[in-house]
């Protein structure tokens, strides 16, 4: 019996497999895409109050990633289907993402901070088409599994790095805060860019471009845009960016300006809703696979609205911590069953162009999001907004009631 239960043990141990590297290798990629502009959001209450700027400037800034996003995420996407080149587009994507907040520690000022955010914004969204797309022909029979490895990357980025820039903040001012991020954030894409090249001349993971093939992807955006399933997709997939950047340019906000919390107190909730993330991802994106996409997605959006006014009326009290956990797991589920669910729709040749087409949509929502939100939050103050927020995803939630789950289509 106990050799048995060894060899059984032995048996379900993970082996390792050279042949993942490129998976983990995106993975981390995603994480320093987006862990860097996290720790800026962390700290743009401090920028904000040492500059001078209003709610209505912070958001413009955060703001306008989103609006680039909305130029650059078709674009990419099209290309991806067409021409290929996805480790290219990659490396493009993580120097744009890192090396612009350089020049901000150069000159601090508003018309800098907005030009670097304009420079970030592109670089974020060239990298999720040509990510997307290989981890989907890695699983293509677990895509939603894939697509939660992809995440679980972004989330690990975005726990991270708000964490350690808020206990940063005990010892530097924001300045030196944001230069230690960019410092080794530059040296670790180094390495994961090297990474990336050489399994690139190991793997293929598409074909080769073919003639015609871009007169195809056009071809497959305006059959995209005619399915009016994808559309409440990607609509709901913008209402639940919206949600996200909106929390992350508020959230913070709220937490100093009216709850007065300390830095590593502002750091550390802050990591509890992206840690939650890190719990949810990979395990509603294999649900997705498992029980469909839609189930999850809409179980999602409902705990979310709850969560987003109930931590509104708690406020600073034991029970607050507890919310901001449900939200930030039931917040994060949501992505990699909206995405599982666009590309289970497609066909393969596709998925490029369906990945531009939602991260497109969520682009608009999100430039609003920190816009309208900063102006609102001028005039009627910060609970308002979550209380916006909140009605925007039970009015997403409905939406999706539309739209057949993939066993059932």
């Amino acid at each position: 019996m106990e050799a048995t239960w060894k060899g059984t043990f032995r048996w379900r141990l993970p082996r390792p497999d050279l042949s993942n590297l490129g998976l983990w290798a995106i993975a981390t990629g995603h994480a320093l895409n987006h862990g860097v502009s996290a720790a800026f959001t962390l700290l743009l209450p401090f920028l904000a109050k040492d500059l001078g700027l209003s709610f209505a400037q912070v958001g413009l800034l955060v703001g306008m990633r989103q609006v680039m996003s909305m130029v650059v995420n078709l674009p990419a996407g099209l290309l991806v289907d067409s021409v290929g080149h996805r480790e290219r587009l990659m490396t493009a994507s993580l120097a744009a993402s890192i090396l612009p907040y350089g020049l901000v520690l150069l000159y601090p000022n508003f018309y800098l901070l907005l030009a670097c955010q304009a420079a970030v914004g592109v670089g974020m969204f060239l990298w999720h088409p040509a990510a997307i797309t290989t981890l989907s022909a890695r699983y293509p029979d677990r895509r939603g599994y894939g697509l939660a490895l992809h995440e679980l990357g972004a989330n690990l980025g975005d726990t991270l790095a708000p964490l350690a820039a808020g206990v940063l903040l005990t010892l530097l001012a924001w300045t030196g805060v944001l230069a230690v991020h960019v410092a080794a954030s530059a040296a670790l894409a180094a390495v994961l860019l090297q990474v990336l090249r050489a399994r690139a001349r190991h793997v293929q993971d598409h074909p080769a471009p073919l003639p015609g093939r871009t007169r195809g992807s056009l071809r497959g955006l305006g059959a995209t845009l005619r399915d009016p399933g994808l559309l409440v997709l990607a609509l709901v997939s913008g209402v639940r960016s919206l949600t996200q950047n909106g929390l992350n340019t508020f959230l913070p906000l709220y937490l100093v300006y009216s709850l007065r919390l300390p830095p590593p107190m502002l750091g550390l909730y802050m990591t509890l809703v992206q840690a939650s993330g890190l719990v949810a991802t990979p395990l509603a994106g294999s649900l997705s696979d498992r029980i469909g996409p839609k189930r999850v997605a809409t179980v999602g959006m409902t705990t979310t609205s709850v969560a987003v006014v109930a931590a509104v009326l708690l406020g600073a009290t034991p029970v607050f911590v507890l919310v901001l956990a449900l939200l930030g797991f039931f917040l994060y589920s949501m992505r990699p069953a909206l995405f599982r669910w666009a590309i289970g729709i497609v066909a393969r040749e596709h998925e490029g162009t369906t990945v531009g087409l939602l991260f497109t949509v969520q682009s608009v929502f999100s430039a609003l999001t920190p816009v309208v939100g900063g102006a609102v939050a001028d005039r009627f103050g910060l609970p308002v907004v979550f209380y916006g927020i909140a009605a925007s995803v039970l009015a997403g939630n409905l939406l999706l009631r539309l739209v057949p789950d993939l066993r059932k289509r």
